[in-house]
């Protein structure tokens, strides 16, 4: 277990997670610009450093969700404010598409608070230290990136990219 938990690409996967959070913890009061670029860097390095990640044998147990409902609001209204009329964008990839012949309204805002709370409960952990907990919340970050956060993540990055290049 310890020789999972503190394997290179866990590890590297953390420090990615950690810059991830705290970019967008510190966000109020950046400039669109600048934030746009950043998240140019660090999203496609979070879905990588994620997708690589192998799970490792599956202990029983969950984590303990670390991120309130006012962090999650706090993330969502700062990037909301720093993306400005950039934040809303349509999207044709969401589940509600299928039902409907418009595309889904969303928000960058939205879609990075939920890879915030995922990838903040998983640090979180790591910052308590114990191992079980930390290979238990590598799986639960697995499992969510494939059935949730990273497609929320892909979508956002997408909006980004079009805010930096057309507006």
């Amino acid at each position: 277990m310890e020789q999972y938990v503190y394997s290179q690409p866990v590890l590297e996967w953390m420090t990615v997670c950690t810059e991830f959070c705290k970019q967008l913890e510190q966000c109020e009061g950046t400039e669109r610009a600048d934030f746009v670029e950043v998240m140019r860097v660090c999203l496609p390095m979070l879905y990588l450093k994620t997708s690589l990640l192998k799970k490792a044998d599956d202990l029983p147990g969950f984590t303990e969700d670390h991120v309130t409902e006012d962090d999650y609001e706090y993330i969502r209204r700062c990037v909301a404010t720093v993306m400005a009329e950039g934040d809303d964008y349509l999207d044709a990839f969401v589940e509600d598409f299928k039902y409907s012949e418009e595309p889904v309204l969303r928000t960058v805002s939205e879609d990075l608070a939920d890879v915030y709370q995922a990838v903040r409960n998983a640090v979180e952990t790591f910052r308590e230290g114990h191992e079980e907990a930390m290979q238990v919340a590598v799986g639960e970050a697995i499992d969510s990136f494939e059935t949730y956060w990273g497609g929320r993540l892909l979508s956002a990055l997408r909006a980004i990219h079009d805010v930096r290049f057309t507006i």
